[in-house]
């Protein structure tokens, strides 16, 4: 019986290896999962199982498609070319896949297209042709795949598109022309694609959106324009969107956004208009976003945040300022954002935070700081902010006088916060480079000359008290209170 299971084994064995047979380049799962990769292939082997329905073919030296690469392959569902040296594809090569879903021809010298390449792929649902040279699209390239839900042409040099390009693909669902070098489009090139839920255009030469150009994509939940030339966003852009809760505009030229040119965008939840040359932020400008919880503005040029500007992003949980030119934060810059738990104010021009400016911000866990100017800050400005885990204050210019005593123990009881235990005195001349935390309180200074305080000369916020004493008798006990303007009341009381 175990002679009859061997030999029964070793046929079977037999059997499978003349059944199919796989290149010495490739790798076969089940015959019909084929990868192959290397130097040493120079065109489709022959000798790939004609039953292959998913063939792959990565870093080979493959040159050309011929009208006979794929004819013995009929079966195929999935091909995949990435970083070959393809440079032509015969008209005929895909002839007779009558059952490919996916192809991709990716990171290739490729760089032209022929209209009838793709005619008889009536069942394509995804098609990627990316990184490429292409710098021209057929007109009529699609016409034949009706089928197709995701198109990728990014990475490419295309700089113009037929009008009627798009008009077969009633299906598309998600479309990606970023990173060419398309200059124009127009209202008839998207009104086709009704169905569309992501489009990305980023990284082009795009320098308006004409009127109406996004009206038809009423279903469009993701829009990437970053990387253009947009100098301004009109009322009208965006305001069929009304389904979308993704819009990048970053690294733009735009200087001025309509008051109401997101009001319709009551899905949005993430917006980005960074790194543009915004230097102010008209009134009403968010009114509408409800549900936003996402927003950077940071890389422009604002000198100043409004009061009540965010006031309706009460669901907003990250909001970027960074790299701006802020100078001062009033208490009503932030109000109405209770859920905020993310608020970036780096590498801006700070040099003065009001008292209350983080009120009822109950929910932030990190707050940056660094790279600003300021020299002091409020007594008791984060109380409130049990939720602080980060706070980064470096890289100012702390002015370790009486006034930043308090800050020095607010620092020590808050160790635990990550980057709080780096910071350092920008002077006076014998703190300089000294750790604020290490400073003792006798070089704080804080002592009494005639009825003046010693202090840095600059405009300090709004009113801070700070205890002041004198250790000989008979002892004083004094209370000063700072105001905008430089001026200073002092009361004293003599202790017997």
């Amino acid at each position: 019986m175990l002679a009859k299971l061997l030999f029964l084994c070793g046929s079977l064995v037999t059997f499978s290896q003349f059944a199919w047979s796989c290149p010495s380049q490739c790798n076969c799962f089940n015959e019909v999962k084929v990868f192959c990769s290397g130097d040493a292939i120079e065109e489709i082997p022959l000798d790939i199982p004609t039953n292959v329905i998913d063939l792959v073919f990565w870093e080979t030296y493959i040159h050309n498609l011929t009208n006979a690469s794929f004819e013995r392959y009929g079966q195929l569902k999935k091909i995949i070319f990435v970083s070959n040296y393809i440079q032509s594809i015969n008209p005929n090569a895909f002839h007779g896949l009558i059952h490919l879903k996916d192809l991709e021809i990716s990171a290739n010298p490729l760089s032209e297209l022929a209209a009838g390449m793709l005619g008889e792929l009536t069942e394509l649902q995804k098609l990627s042709i990316t990184h490429n040279a292409i710098k021209f699209l057929p007109c009529g390239l699609f016409d034949k795949t009706t089928q197709l839900e995701i198109l990728s042409l990014q990475g490419n040099n295309i700089s113009y598109i037929c009008t009627s390009m798009f008009n077969p693909l009633v299906n598309l669902q998600e479309l990606n022309l970023g990173s060419n070098e398309i200059e124009i489009l127009s209202t008839d090139h998207f009104n086709p694609l009704l169905n569309l839920r992501i489009l990305h255009l980023n990284n082009n030469h795009l320098t308006d959106c004409n009127k109406g150009i996004f009206d038809m994509l009423t279903n469009l939940t993701e829009l990437t324009l970053s990387g253009n030339r947009l100098r301004e966003i009109y009322s009208s852009t965006f305001s069929k969107l009304t389904s979308l809760r993704k819009l990048t505009l970053g690294s733009n030229l735009i200087t001025r956004i309509s008051s109401n040119a997101f009001s319709t965008l009551l899905n949005l939840k993430w917006l980005t208009v960074e790194r543009n040359q915004i230097d102010f932020l008209t009134s009403g400008i968010f009114n509408g976003l409800q549900n936003l919880i996402h927003l950077s503005i940071g890389g422009n040029q604002l000198k100043h945040i409004p009061g009540h500007i965010f006031s309706s992003l009460d669901k907003l949980e990250t909001l970027v300022l960074s790299k701006n030119k802020i100078e001062k934060l009033h208490n009503t810059a932030f109000v109405g954002l209770e859920s905020l738990t993310h608020l970036y104010l780096d590498h801006n021009q700070l040099r003065i935070i009001e008292e209350n400016t983080f009120k009822n911000l109950t929910n932030l866990a990190v707050i940056t700081l660094q790279n600003n100017r300021l020299t002091m800050l409020p007594e008791g400005i984060f109380d409130g902010l049990y939720n602080l885990i980060s706070l980064n204050l470096q890289k100012n210019r702390w002015w370790c006088s009486c006034l930043l005593m308090h800050f020095r123990n607010w620092i020590i009881e808050n160790q635990e916060l990550t980057q709080l235990s780096d910071i350092v005195c920008e002077g006076p001349p014998h703190l300089h480079g000294k750790l604020v935390k290490h400073v003792k309180t006798r070089e704080f200074n804080c002592t009494l000359t005639g009825n003046v305080i010693q202090r840095p000369s600059f405009k300090s916020m709004k009113i801070l008290e700070t205890e002041i004493s004198v250790a000989e008798e008979p002892l004083i006990d004094c209370k000063g209170r700072y105001s905008y303007d430089g001026s200073i009341n002092i009361f004293c009381e003599i202790l017997t």
